[in-house]
């Protein structure tokens, strides 16, 4: 059977710190049961927050382009949309994707996302994703396993929505332990899905949005794809 847990308890991560740490500390404090191969789906905001990766707008100067954008969509500030363009690294604006009042952004790593994963925290600040979201799942299982000798996978979620359709979902932008494909045969036709992106919208059902507190749920039963290192 599978079942889907949230972490309860976790602290407010509100600068840089040692996030395996945080989340080791908060399972053995909750007596959260962990075992070998349950999925640990960790919300993108924790994880960039625990980087430090925070930008204060009133540090950002917008381009002529941001204030272009900025009048096609209101909603977003010259300086939230001139970070936007910075995550993309083209200033040219050609790896944007702009629709009524949707805004997205090709990364430098291939995953489009929306507003290229910038998130506006508060008033004058917003957050953006980390480069190496692979490398950081793999720190964090590897810290887990050093500590509570139990082998985790990691996918670290980010919220994202569609042009085409109202709302968002969570989605996969890092891995550790799960391969990003699940691939099934009948007969003659084989499927892929991105079993990633599923376990990532799973966890979604419990992490909701702004003000849950939920960021770490555990998915137990899964069959998957071990890709331990």
């Amino acid at each position: 059977m599978i079942t889907i847990e949230a972490l309860h308890n976790f602290p407010k991560i509100e600068r840089k710190c040692n996030l395996s740490a945080e989340i080791i500390r908060t399972i053995k404090n909750e007596g959260f049961n962990i075992r070998d191969n349950d999925v640990l789906c960790i919300a993108s905001k924790l994880i960039s927050k625990s980087e430090g990766l925070f930008v204060h707008l009133n540090s950002i100067n917008p381009s002529q382009l941001a204030l272009r954008l900025h009048q096609q969509i209101p909603r977003k500030a010259p300086r939230l949309i001139q970070i936007i363009i910075d995550q993309t690294e083209d200033k040219s604006g050609k790896k944007l994707k702009i629709s009524k009042n949707f805004i997205g952004g090709w990364l430098p790593n291939g995953l489009f996302l929306t507003s290229a994963g910038v998130d506006k925290i508060d008033a004058g600040t917003a957050i953006v994703l980390p480069k190496n979201c692979d490398e950081i799942a793999k720190r964090i299982s590897d810290d887990i396993f050093d500590q509570l000798k139990v082998r985790v996978a990691i996918i670290i979620t980010d919220s994202d929505g569609r042009i085409d359709k109202k709302g968002a979902t969570q989605v996969a932008i890092g891995l550790y332990g799960v391969s990003g494909l699940r691939k099934s045969q009948y007969q003659d036709k084989t499927n892929v899905e991105t079993i990633c992106d599923m376990l990532a919208a799973s966890a979604g059902l419990l992490m909701g949005q702004k003000g849950k507190m939920l960021p770490i749920v555990k998915i137990h039963g899964i069959d998957y794809n071990r890709l331990y290192i």
